[in-house]
């Protein structure tokens, strides 16, 4: 069995790739790299065929599955859309790919996890979304104290925390230039001043971690302390059944527990665990691997 792992040439090479391929090593698969921005595809006489260039000689990516990392740093829509369609079609092919592509769309995009979350009866934030000025105006008039972010982001880079609807229109006249959505959430006081993440991989919780914030912003990227934690089964179920209903087979799902309960604030498909591994001593890499070979199989 030959897996490869989705990412790019475009700095992405880290911690999570050099696990996931020693992962494969152990497995005794054989690995194979796919970058998407270096690979192209082919339709012929009926047939879809992706290619990449190794060693200076095009040849189809050859690859029984494959994990889903990244698609690389996008700078245009017809870009991102090029990208995933190169990956969808391996996925036509019969690759089977974890996570599944339009999983992993919908995952990776703040507002389509809340919108599949909430059909599912799980508990979110109040949130509005608009590429209207006024609406952003009055949902910060109505949750008083507001977060404000881009729909696709991460490590908490680019998220405004803001009570003062004037003071926002600032914010959304800077999204609106660069004709982004304006993305509006009722900012939760969280217990313990942070949130989990709960690593979920083929139905099952493999590990969880408590991250202590320094301010507001729970990201370890932003400062915040990742402690091992012992979650109860109210969690663990909550984190499953996030994961099944956004369809992916590995995911890291942040809940924030409130006086109101628990929340799911988002939904990870493509995590960094690093400080998880650390503070856990699980590595996710591992269960992705053993879980893909399994579904592979079937």
């Amino acid at each position: 069995m030959k897996i490869g792992v989705i990412s790019s040439s475009e700095g992405y090479s880290n911690e999570e790739l050099k696990d996931l391929k020693a992962a494969i090593s152990k497995s005794s698969a054989g690995y194979v790299s796919i970058n998407l921005s270096e690979s192209f595809v082919r339709i012929e006489s009926s047939t879809t065929t992706v290619m990449h260039t190794d060693g200076g000689k095009a040849e189809r990516i050859s690859a029984d599955a494959a994990v889903m990392r990244s698609i690389g740093i996008i700078r245009d829509y017809e870009q991102f859309s090029h990208r995933l369609w190169l990956a969808q079609a391996m996925e036509l092919n019969g690759m089977r790919i974890s996570n599944k592509i339009s999983s992993w769309l919908s995952a990776s995009d703040k507002l389509g996890t809340l919108i599949i979350l909430s059909r599912h009866r799980i508990p979110v934030p109040d949130t509005t979304s608009s590429e209207n000025f006024f609406h952003g105006y009055a949902a910060v008039r109505k949750y008083t104290d507001t977060v404000i972010k881009p729909l696709r982001s991460g490590k908490g880079i680019g998220v405004f925390r803001i009570n003062d609807p004037d003071a926002a229109m600032h914010i959304f006249s800077y999204f609106t230039n660069l004709s982004k959505p304006i993305y509006v959430q009722r900012f939760l006081e969280k217990k313990g001043s942070g949130d989990f993440r709960v690593v979920v991989v083929g139905g099952k919780v493999i590990g969880a971690e408590f991250r202590k914030a320094k301010g507001w912003k729970s990201n370890v990227a932003q400062g915040a302390e990742p402690r091992k934690a012992r979650i109860n089964a109210e969690i663990s179920e909550l984190a499953i059944k996030a994961t099944e209903a956004l369809k992916l087979d590995y995911a890291g799902i942040d809940i924030a527990d409130t006086k109101d309960g628990y929340y799911v604030l988002e939904a990870n498909p493509t995590i960094s665990w690093s400080g998880f591994r650390k503070v856990t001593g699980v590595n996710p890499a591992s269960h992705i691997i053993k879980n893909l070979i399994s579904e592979t199989r079937k």
